[in-house]
């Protein structure tokens, strides 16, 4: 049974209440319950980093400017989740507890530290990317400011109330403990915590061995000069100047050699050494208020974290866009590879139709010829010897009849004169057709003759004066070159005559070493030059052209329409051998 009150839904057993079950916990106490081993440990870790800290305490047992916890307690929560604070906690009250202080003060200090560690790890989440902050430059400044500089505030500013209202620290210190827990919490927060957070998801890169060799070496440098530095191992000479800042030409170059893991924990142990040798006196830190000496360390220090941080956050963008770029190029090759393949192949489907479709062309033209001449065949064979038989048969009908005229009327005779007429024309139109289909010149006599003859005979049909210049030792060519450019010659006149509108024509046959050149021209109305025909749009001209086009690139020829707004000429090139063989035929479509 469920009973609802103001929109809640809460569920209410009928049963007695005895045999309730417990109420279960919230899904934090839950996560907290499921990770109390992780909880135990991260205690014991920040208990142990807390008591080595504030061994380093030197102007209140409670503040140290070599604070550790601030980093684990950061990294921790960004890595592990916000349900280990109670880690953080318990470690930082039992720090303060076993040191000094009361359970009053120890409570103020261990939520100061709590509140500093949930406070900085959402303002990276929510700002800065959390655990990947350390990819970009721009969020490591961010990290550097929220997680450490401001998040920080509160456990210096919480420590220094609870510490100042139990009265454990004099009115007039409380700006230098608060200076000095602050920056030794920030410090902590960009040394230590970027060392965890980078190790824990540091990249499966792999590494040149020269690579590895200079990191190792820049590396070594930085270390020694550390120790060199900070152990009082300089000559006596150069022991009063400021050195320390060597080492940022090196951290330069450790971050141009080494991942951000291996700066990071870099600079952790440089800080080490650092510390180590001021507190003993050494380095050029090192002064008579050994407080002031670890803040002005602390001070280079960060700065040294953040140099190394920020280059290696624009070393892993440049190399990340690099990759990223390589990663596009080959992508790009691939589909342009894969684009041209298919390209290609399209090009050998396309080239492999317009074969089939250039046989199938010269198939059909090699029938129609065939076809033409046997109609012609048949006209003169069949028909033509009927229509001469009927003539005849006239002839003597009307021979007959003139002797003997006294007994047929003249219509009669009109009649039959007529029709003697009819079939003469007949007969003389079915052998001008005979001829056309094929003319039986241009087996006898040769392709000059034919073209001759074919003029002649256009001439008187459409009173169009056509100029022929052929040379006269002119040679005989293969028959299916020759009735080629016979064919072309026809289809030229003819349309000069449909379309053209000229008086005059001209043809030219020139023989060459190379081959034949066919000119035929007109002095027409001419063809506007966005309509003129080309190779490449030959499929889309009319009938005849496109049968002129394939009989010339069946013999491997070109042909070429040009018109200069007052006429039209037409010019093929035919490859043909010394003998009068045809050359073998060129690239199709050249």
């Amino acid at each position: 049974m469920v009973m609802t009150i103001k929109g809640l839904n809460i569920p209410v057993n009928e049963k007695p209440l005895l045999s309730e079950e417990p109420s279960r916990p919230a899904p934090m106490m839950q996560k907290i319950i499921r990770r109390v081993p992780i909880i135990l440990a991260l205690t014991v870790v920040y208990f142990a980093a807390g008591k080595l800290g504030l061994r380093l305490a030197i102007i209140n047992p409670s503040a140290s400017s070599v604070w550790p916890p601030t980093g684990i307690a950061l990294a921790a929560l960004l890595i592990l989740g916000y349900d280990v604070w109670p880690a953080i906690l318990i470690g930082a009250f039992a720090v303060n507890m076993t040191t000094t202080g009361s359970v009053a003060t120890s409570l103020g200090i261990a939520a100061g530290n709590t509140l500093e560690a949930l406070l900085g790890a959402y303002l990276v989440c929510t700002l800065a990317h959390g655990r990947r902050t350390f990819a970009s430059a721009e969020d490591v400044l961010k990290f550097a400011f929220l997680g450490g500089a401001v998040s920080t505030t509160i456990s210096a500013t919480l420590g220094i109330a609870s510490l100042s209202a139990a009265g454990f620290i004099a009115p007039g210190h409380r700006a230098e403990v608060w200076l000095t827990w602050w920056l030794g919490d920030l410090m902590g927060a960009i040394v230590v915590a970027p060392c965890i957070i980078l190790w824990v998801d540091r990249p499966a890169l792999k590494r040149s061995l020269r690579e590895t060799v200079w990191g190792g070496i820049a590396a070594a440098s930085l270390l020694l000069l550390g120790v060199v530095l900070f152990d009082n191992l300089l000559p006596f000479a150069f022991r009063d100047y400021r050195m320390a800042f060597l080492c940022i030409p090196l951290v330069v170059w450790g971050a141009f050699h080494l991942r951000a893991h291996e700066g990071a924990t870099l600079v952790l142990a440089l800080s080490g050494i650092a510390v180590w040798g001021t507190l003993r006196g050494f380095g050029s830190f090192a002064g008579s208020n050994v407080n002031s000496s670890l803040l002005l360390l602390q001070s280079f220090m960060g700065a040294i974290a953040m140099t190394s941080l920020v280059l290696s956050a624009a070393i892993f963008q440049r190399d990340s866009d690099h990759a990223a770029l390589e990663k596009a190029k080959q992508e790009l090759e691939g589909k342009v590879m894969q684009r041209t393949t298919q390209l290609q192949e399209r090009i050998e489907k396309q080239k492999r139709a317009e074969t089939a479709l250039r046989d199938l062309s010269s198939r059909l033209l090699q029938m129609q010829d065939d076809e033409r001449r046997r109609i012609a065949r048949e006209l003169h064979d069949s028909t033509g010897q009927e229509l001469a038989w009927l003539n005849m048969s006239l002839s003597r009908l009307q021979t007959d009849m003139q002797a003997d005229m006294q007994k047929l009327s003249v219509d009669t005779a009109n009649r039959v004169a007529e029709a003697l007429g009819v079939v003469s024309k007949v007969t003389s139109e079915l052998r001008t057709m005979s001829y056309l289909l094929h003319p039986p010149l241009l087996d006898e006599m040769g392709l000059s003759s034919a073209i001759r003859w074919f003029v002649d005979g256009f001439v008187e049909r459409s009173n169009i004066r056509v100029s022929v210049e052929i040379p006269a030792e002119m040679e005989r060519f293969s028959p299916d070159l020759e009735t080629a450019i016979f064919r072309v010659v026809q289809e030229c006149l003819t349309n000069i005559h449909r379309h053209s509108g000229s008086a005059t024509a001209s043809i030219r046959l020139d023989r060459s070493p190379d081959g034949i050149t066919l000119e035929v021209a007109d002095q027409g109305k001419g063809i506007p030059e966005e309509k003129l025909p080309s190779s490449a749009s030959a499929g889309r001209t009319g009938v005849g052209l496109r049968g002129m086009w394939e009989r010339v690139r069946q013999f491997g020829g070109d042909m070429e329409i040009s018109s200069r707004g007052t006429g039209t000429i037409v010019r093929v090139v035919l490859p043909v051998g010394t003998g009068g063989e045809v050359v073998p035929e060129r690239s199709m479509g050249a």
